[in-house]
C-alpha cells in the first residue's frame, strides 16, 4: 500500500490545493452550535481562490445557518475518492473563520481561511 502524506500549514494554498477547490463546489461543514453539540452538513461553496462562500434561495430561515458562530471557527471538508476502482482518497480540510453576511436583501456565510489540511492531491 503507497503511503500518503497529509499536509498541514497555516494559509496559502498550493497549486494543487486551489485547483481541487475551484473544480468543486459540494463540502461538508462542521460547527458547534449554541446548545453546545457538533453538527455537520453538506453545503454548496464557491471559493474565489481567498473566501469560500456559502448562499441558497432559503438560507435567511434556516436555522442551521442562524447557529453558525459570528467570526467563530467552522471547518469546510472538500473530499472525493480519486478512482472508484481503487481506493484513493482526496481533500483538503479547510479551518475558518465564519461570518453571515448581507447585501440587498442577498444573505450568505463567508469563511475566511486560517489553516487547511490536504492528502491524496
Amino acid at each position: 500500500m503507497t503511503q500518503r502524506t497529509r499536509k498541514t500549514s497555516t494559509m496559502g494554498f498550493s497549486e494543487k490545493e486551489l485547483r481541487y477547490l475551484m473544480e468543486r463546489s459540494l463540502g461538508r461543514l462542521a460547527f458547534v452550535c449554541s446548545d453546545m453539540q457538533a453538527h455537520i452538513m453538506p453545503v454548496l461553496f464557491e471559493f474565489d481562490g481567498s473566501y469560500f462562500y456559502l448562499s441558497g434561495w432559503n438560507l435567511k430561515y434556516s436555522q442551521r445557518f442562524k447557529e453558525i458562530p459570528e467570526n467563530g471557527r467552522v471547518t469546510l471538508l472538500v473530499d472525493d475518492v480519486d478512482s472508484p476502482i481503487r481506493w484513493a482518497p482526496r481533500g483538503v480540510e479547510i479551518t475558518g473563520e465564519a461570518e453571515s453576511r448581507e447585501e440587498d436583501d442577498y444573505l450568505y456565510v463567508r469563511i475566511k481561511p486560517v489553516a487547511r489540511t490536504s492528502w491524496g492531491l
